[in-house]
């Protein structure tokens, strides 16, 4: 047999190739966290601390686009894939296609709602009369990319499912370059201010759609735009399905504002800048995890819906060897390219500069732990039990971050603000192991049965072949 199927979700993959596969993912990861921090550095840099904080405060309202764009993207990915996995090419064409326009309509939805009550939302984010306008201006700039965004996040999901993550890094690349060209055109040459960024991002997503519409129209492998059929159940699964990313998204959101809301009672604005810059250089330092889980999940959803039992225990074990050695380097990085980093945000001696370096070596105690948290929810995306990734979720973002953020402060001090994040963490990764453990149990017990059979239930699958 060649060493190569047509779909290289049916390889089967060595650490190496499973790392090869991934990397466009990585790429793609690391692409989006490089030109979203260079949205900070810019604004940092050309607009000022106050600026960076007002991004910040706003930065929960956009989180409700992504995280209905990644409960899509991740929850539409694992139901394309595994109905690859059941060979019904077709009927994963028009559940992408289903999935996409719903993406667009939610989006545009959710953008005019966020308009019609701008005030309210911003007074309850905490926009102080400082930053208020520069909030304004921020959000409503950002208000029409609303679908772009969501778009683009599907997009770069099922660039994946579609067996091409090559795609979804190249377009990753095209777009970054132009969102770090126009905000330095914006905001050093034009002068136009916060508003410069927001107008920088949604055009740098928009041109991401733009090539992602005509990918899948006439270029893509194993899935491309079909008339779609109105499944509500398989659209309420899809969401169900990524109702953990959603739960992140959100959990993120929260956790921003109360940072916000913290910091600025302990430090002021300096204490909003340099949470701001704690997050920007978190998003750097865990793309590659998070692209990492990103990038082998349509993998698991496709083994999972050709019964292939036996490799996905072997994946797992794969994965999970992966995600200890990036972690290990994330958490190096973060010792190491502290200074250099937040020097990029902010001037080095001032009072902000100080609360972020003493904040971010305290912080970066997670990067130790965060990724297996990471790839535990979205792994049971991938297999379709968004119930046990949802709690996964949950239990890191939103019940331990807030628990953590709420009670350290008050033991501790200023410090219990930056330990918040690695407490949930070190807490989540019990959940996760166990989870994870009772999981690969289940597995087991199916491949048991399988193999009293002596049938796979999908024969018509090629038998994986080895890619070196």
């Amino acid at each position: 047999m060649s060493k190569r199927t047509h779909n290289p979700l049916a390889y089967h993959h060595s650490i190496w190739s499973l790392l090869k596969f991934a990397a466009p993912s990585i790429g793609m990861m690391i692409v989006i966290s490089l030109y979203t921090v260079t949205d900070g550095i810019l604004i940092g840099r050309y607009i000022g601390s106050d600026a960076l904080a007002a991004s910040n405060i706003v930065y929960p309202a956009f989180n409700l686009v992504l995280g209905l764009a990644i409960m899509l993207a991740a929850g539409g990915s694992a139901l394309v894939a595994k109905t690859l996995g059941e060979g019904n090419r077709e009927l994963a064409s028009r559940r992408f296609t289903l999935i996409t326009i719903n993406g667009a309509i939610l989006s545009t939805l959710l953008a005019f709602s966020l308009w019609l009550f701008m005030e309210p939302m911003l007074s309850f984010l905490g926009a102080s009369p400082a930053l208020y306008t520069e909030c304004v201006d921020y959000i409503v700039t950002l208000l029409p990319f609303f679908p772009a965004a969501a778009m683009m996040m599907i997009f770069n999901a099922l660039f994946i499912a579609d067996g091409r993550p090559i795609q979804g890094f190249l377009v990753s690349v095209v777009s970054g370059l132009l969102n770090a060209l126009l905000d330095y055109l914006f905001m050093a040459q034009l002068n136009m201010g916060i508003a410069g960024a927001a107008l920088g991002t949604g055009l740098g997503e928009t041109a991401a759609v733009l090539i992602g519409l005509h990918y899948f129209s006439c270029r893509s492998r194993l899935i491309r735009f079909k008339a779609p059929q109105l499944e509500w159940r398989a659209l309420s699964q899809a969401m169900y399905n990524g109702s953990s990313e959603l739960v992140t998204e959100l959990s993120i959101g929260l956790t921003t504002f109360l940072f916000n809301i913290i910091t600025f009672s302990w430090a002021g604005e300096d204490g909003v800048a340099a949470i701001s810059v704690i997050l920007y250089a978190e998003m750097l330092l865990t793309s590659v995890l998070v692209g990492f889980s990103n990038g082998v999940a349509p993998i698991f959803s496709y083994q999972f819906g050709a019964k292939n039992y036996p490799e996905l225990l072997r994946l797992m074990k794969l994965a999970l060897l992966s995600i200890a050695g990036f972690s290990l380097t994330a958490f190096a990085g973060s010792r190491i390219l502290a200074e250099p980093l937040i020097h990029l945000f902010l001037p080095e001696g001032g009072s902000a500069y100080d609360i972020t370096v003493n904040g971010f070596l305290l912080f970066g105690f997670s990067f130790l732990l965060s990724g297996f948290n990471l790839f535990t929810s979205g792994f049971f995306t991938a297999i379709s039990d968004g119930k046990t990734s949802a709690i996964a979720s949950f239990a890191r973002n939103l019940a331990g971050i807030v628990i953590f953020l709420l009670l350290l402060p008050q033991l501790i001090g200023f410090s219990g603000v930056w330990l918040a994040v690695p407490a949930a963490d070190l807490a989540a990764v019990l959940l996760s192991a166990f989870l994870l453990y009772d999981q690969a149990r289940s597995f087991r017990t199916m491949q048991q049965k399988t193999a009293k059979t002596g049938l796979r239930k999908y024969p018509h699958l090629p038998q994986a072949a080895s890619l070196k």
